[in-house]
């Protein structure tokens, strides 16, 4: 292939040259009395390929379909070279270089339908591969094109431009060759065709906008190729069969032009669909004729009763599943999109095991964009407080983009964004049907999402409150009741004192000291049970080393060595003051990760980390134990952590660490949402 850099006049070059001796080879054949007539499709294969080959890479230079498009420049020299040679040798008698030359160039000259049949499918339209995967596939047939044009250039047999001419340049005399080209030629035929077509199925399928009406088109000029060849089989007159094949074998660069350069004239899907659908049903029914004559002949010798009747019979199963196989086509290369009944089926059954509205709306984005065969869907609400849901797939362009509004009691609650398959399309009526009922279920599922976020605010004023209430009531006993109370026994305990002369009264007082210290005592347990103190003495990062300064690690390799066991480190920067209910929630998550670290992982390290980031409290607690089993059942510790991280609107991942162990990362918000 030449580099992208080839000079831009360069493919219009070949592509004259081709045509100017295709067109001399033509005027040859018919007008000379010792020239060959021209297979009509030769005659396109040297017209038409070099010349859309040279468009598309004027349109797109260094696009590999071009290059491989232009290979068939070549068909002209050869067509070209067997005329004359056949003039040259067989009635003027001519030997010499030139006549070798020419003889032997049309030995090889038809492998250019090699790369046309097998290449050219497999890397339309972007000139690439579809995946890395189909790198082997690609090169064995490179081998196999190779090969048999190899093969054909050192053959010893006759040649088809005429039986009398003989390859004056082969290698050998032995028929190994003409082997190789055979097997190379089925090769080419039967695997590199039906390869081709399996990539432009996988491309379709997996492709949007564009390169999806690109492969329709060509996949359209395939159908039509299919059609011709099995008309040039079915029909007994010459003329026709010639015809009906190069005009098939003609459909193929004229889409592969319009796909390249006009992709978007109109919407081709429909007609592929029928175009696919006409041509299997072509083929089963040639098929089914040829099998049913070939067996009843056996026993009618040969009555043509027995032919219409069988041909009739095909006829009837092929109307009979044309609505089946339609619909299977359709499936195939669009989805349901003509079963709206099939799309909330379908998408009704994936709704029923999403665990929330959040998830349930993911899931109702992907299926519909699965079963429509459809680039991008997403589900935009109006309440700022829920994110935009989204399936997979390239940002759309707004041009290619429907919106659908989402209306819930009456009530906007956003809009769903349904992106075209290609530019231009527009939706049938079953579609427009699916699409409106799947706005409806958006449409609720929103609504319910919003309802959950509601519920979820209103916990976390709740929690919020109910912290910031704690913590003022452990200030208003700390600093208030509980000095008033201990102030009360110390003046009580005086009282006994002095009342020594009187037992009674210095008992009563006695009791009442001791019955102070107890609700002393009561309040300090109860101002403690509010709140962790150390969160209001020594503040998140030093309660967190207070509490952690009592866990020791068993580390066996410091065991061993006499080393003291290593302790469970804090880590933490510069951190803002904290709402309540997020210091407390950090704190219990971290001392509960750093518990279950110390009791059940076996690690030799733990880290605690705290951090700020995008407005949010980070707490992340890192060892390097045993990890947790893929199997293992969530217990009380786990749960409570979550639990903790959602009250205040946070979220809580237990991942594994890289290099072993594990690692609890915890996001809490630090301003109330």
């Amino acid at each position: 292939m030449p580099p992208p850099t080839a000079p831009c006049w360069l493919p219009g070059l070949l592509a004259a040259v081709g045509v100017s001796c295709t067109l001399a080879a033509v005027a040859m054949g018919a007008w000379t009395d010792a020239g060959v007539p021209v297979e009509a499709s030769d005659a396109v294969l040297g017209l038409l390929y070099p010349l859309v080959g040279a468009l598309v890479l004027r349109r797109r230079p260094g696009n590999l379909v071009g290059w491989l498009l232009m290979t068939s420049a070549l068909t002209g020299p050869y067509l070209l070279a067997g005329e004359y040679a056949v003039r040259a040798v067989l009635v003027d008698g001519d030997t010499g270089f030139l006549p070798d030359l020419a003889t032997w160039t049309a030995a090889w000259g038809f492998a250019t339908y090699y790369v046309v049949v097998a290449l050219v499918p497999l890397y339309f339209p972007t000139g690439r591969l579809p995946s890395p995967r189909w790198r082997p596939v690609a090169r064995l047939l490179v081998t196999v094109v190779v090969a048999g044009t190899v093969a054909a250039m050192i053959r010893p047999t006759e040649l088809d431009v005429d039986p009398r001419l003989t390859n004056p340049w082969h290698l050998t005399d032995a028929l190994w060759p003409n082997y190789v080209l055979i097997v190379c030629s089925m090769a080419v035929f039967l695997v590199g065709g039906p390869v081709g077509v399996a990539a432009l199925v996988v491309r379709m399928r997996h492709s949007t906008g564009v390169e999806r009406t690109q492969l329709q088109w060509l996949v359209l000029g395939a159908s039509v190729l299919v059609v011709g060849t099995l008309a040039s089989l079915v029909v007994d007159l010459p003329v026709l069969t010639s015809a009906f094949f190069a005009l098939g074998f003609a459909a193929v660069p004229l889409a592969v032009a319009v796909a390249v350069l006009r992709h978007g004239l109109f919407d081709v899907g429909q007609v592929v669909s029928r175009a696919v659908v006409f041509t299997l049903l072509s083929v089963l029914l040639l098929l089914a004729y040829g099998g049913l004559v070939a067996v009843v002949g056996e026993f009618s010798a040969g009555e043509r009763r027995f032919a219409v009747a069988a041909a009739a019979v095909a006829a009837l199963a092929a109307a009979a599943g044309w609505e089946r196989a339609q619909r299977a086509v359709d499936r195939l290369l669009y989805g349901e999109r003509r079963d709206p009944l099939a799309v909330a089926t379908r998408v009704g059954s994936t709704l029923d095991v999403a665990g929330g509205p959040a998830d349930a709306l993911q899931a109702l984005v992907d299926e519909v964009a699965r079963v429509l065969r459809l680039p991008r869907v997403a589900v935009v609400p109006a309440d700022p407080r829920l994110a935009p849901t989204t399936s997979a797939g390239p940002a759309p362009d707004a041009a290619d983009t429907d919106v659908l509004p989402l209306t819930s009691l009456g009530e906007p609650v956003g809009e769903l964004h349904v992106t075209h398959r290609s530019p231009g399309e527009r939706w049938r009526r079953p579609e427009k049907g699916a699409l409106d009922d799947v706005a409806r279920r958006a449409a609720t599922l929103v609504w319910a999402a919003g309802l959950v976020a509601d519920l979820q605010a209103s916990r976390e004023r709740i929690v919020a409150g109910r912290e910031e209430e704690r913590r003022r009531l452990r200030h208003d006993l700390h600093d208030g009741v509980g000095p008033e109370l201990a102030g009360m026994a110390l003046q009580l305990e005086r009282l006994a004192g002095k009342l020594s002369g009187e037992p009674d009264l210095a008992a009563l007082a006695g009791r009442l000291r001791d019955q102070m210290r107890r609700t002393v005592a009561a309040v300090r347990r109860a101002v403690d049970d509010l709140r962790p103190p150390a969160l209001d003495e020594l503040g998140l990062a030093g309660a967190l080393r207070e509490h952690v300064a009592a866990y020791r690690l068993p580390v066996p390799a410091a065991a061993a060595a006499g080393d003291a066991p290593a302790p469970v480190t804090v880590v933490a920067g510069e951190l803002p003051p904290l709402r309540a209910a997020v210091e407390v929630a950090a704190y219990r998550i971290a001392a509960e990760a750093v518990t279950n670290a110390v009791r059940h992982s076996g690690a030799a390290t733990c880290r605690v980390t705290l951090a700020v980031a995008d407005g949010d409290l980070l707490v992340e607690v890192a060892d390097d134990g045993t990890g947790v089993a893929p199997d293992a059942v969530p217990g009380v510790g786990s749960t409570s952590m979550r639990e903790r991280a959602a009250e205040v609107g946070g979220t809580l991942e237990i991942d594994p660490t890289p290099g072993g162990g594990t690692t609890v990362r915890t996001r809490l918000p630090l301003a109330a949402r």
